[in-house]
């Protein structure tokens, strides 16, 4: 009890301030301390977090970068797929040209080009065609019916018109065509042909129809008499080897000439016994 009222007693105001004071400092001091260690936390914490945002923004961009390529991959397969498809479906194709035989007249064509068989074509003719002689062109059974079937490769032709009369204004000059058809993938799109006979007016390499065809004849028929010629030749010439092979065959020993080619004895050419023995 001594030692706490001596210790009570030493404690006087001015002692009493200056520990106060001391112990203010320190906790002071303390406090500083302390907010400057939340302060670094602090920072650190935020910059842990600047850090995650960043591997999350990288993060982001390489989920983007692979959807993107992911989307890329799948639009090139998507391509492929429909290239590989339209390489395999059919292609009906309409044209009006100068006949491959005959540059006279203009020939309307409906072909396949394409890969697999063409099933119910349908061609529309979106343009009245009047030929010169009077028919409707478009009025056509394959312009008002379908086509069942037309295989790849296969061609229908049509006579158009002759060469000149369409740049006399008795036929259209401008067609318009469309087609529908199905293919082993089902239906295929609608195509559509502009076809334009203008750039055709005044570059024809035949005068008229006939005039191509009369040359043709004419070159048929030469043809036809030089192989026929041919055959005659040849006739003859085996048919003179075969008649004396057969008289050589059943000529006797005593030189008769009960056997002698009829061509021979026409001729008067037949020799005697006698001339027979004189020549052996």
């Amino acid at each position: 009890m001594d030692v706490l009222v001596d210790l009570l007693g030493w404690f006087n105001t001015e002692r009493t301030t200056a520990a106060v004071a001391v112990l203010a400092l320190a906790g002071i001091a303390y406090s500083a301390q302390s907010a400057s260690a939340a302060k670094r936390q602090a920072k650190s914490a935020k910059d842990q977090a600047e850090r995650a945002k960043e591997q999350v923004e990288l993060g982001r961009q390489q989920v983007d970068l692979l959807m993107r390529q992911v989307r890329q991959a799948e639009a090139v397969e998507a391509a492929t797929q429909q290239a590989r498809r339209e390489s395999l479906q059919p292609n009906v194709l309409v044209d009006i040209a100068p006949g491959v035989n005959d540059p006279g007249v203009f020939v309307l064509s409906i072909s396949n080009i394409g890969a697999s068989v063409a099933r119910n074509v349908r061609v529309k003719a979106l343009d009245e065609m009047v030929r010169s002689d009077g028919l409707k062109l478009h009025e056509l059974t394959v312009f008002t019916e379908p086509i069942s079937v037309m295989p790849p490769g296969q061609t229908r032709q049509f006579f158009y018109d002759v060469s000149f009369q369409p740049f006399k204004g008795n036929s259209p000059l401008r067609c318009r065509f469309e087609v529908d058809c199905d293919g082993p993938f089902g239906a295929v799109e609608t195509a559509s042909y502009d076809l334009d006979l203008t750039p055709y007016q005044g570059g024809w390499a035949a005068p008229t129809t006939l005039y191509s065809v009369v040359q043709q004849i004419k070159k048929a028929v030469s043809s036809l008499d030089s192989i026929g010629q041919a055959i005659r030749d040849d006739g003859g010439a085996a048919r003179n080897t075969l008649e004396r092979k057969i008289v050589q065959s059943t000529q006797l020993e005593d030189d008769a000439t009960t056997w002698w080619p009829a061509d021979e004895d026409r001729r008067g050419t037949r020799p005697s016994a006698t001339d027979g023995r004189e020549a052996g």
